[in-house]
């Protein structure tokens, strides 16, 4: 997966990296530590995630151009099914989560 992300600065569409440190991720049920080639991400804005880097980009400049979270994974996904067509099809793959800061709440939508 490769992904993009918009972290908060004095302007608001410049991306920032991952951090890349190593960690250990802490849910509820488990912690486990990361390693192999994958890169623990922390974004306080958003991250658009998916196979395609080039994707992942369209959906980050659709967020900074103040489209929502619907638009920019609609796109990253549109892009992604033109890029790598063997990964999309008739089983779906599309999974969001996606967090309201005002109403303190997730939405989950898997397609």
């Amino acid at each position: 997966m490769y992904s993009s992300a918009i972290a908060p600065s004095s302007s608001p569409s410049s991306p920032s990296s991952p951090s890349t440190t190593i960690e250990t991720c802490r849910g509820s049920l488990e912690g486990y530590p990361v390693s192999g080639s994958s890169v623990l991400g922390k974004y306080s804005q958003a991250a658009i995630a998916v196979e395609n880097i080039d994707c992942s980009r369209i959906g980050r400049q659709i967020l900074e151009r103040n489209g929502t979270a619907v638009d920019a994974i609609i796109a990253a996904a549109i892009c992604n099914g033109v890029m790598n067509a063997h990964s999309m099809g008739i089983g779906g793959g599309c999974v969001m989560v996606i967090y309201s800061k005002q109403r303190n709440k997730a939405y989950s939508i898997i397609g």
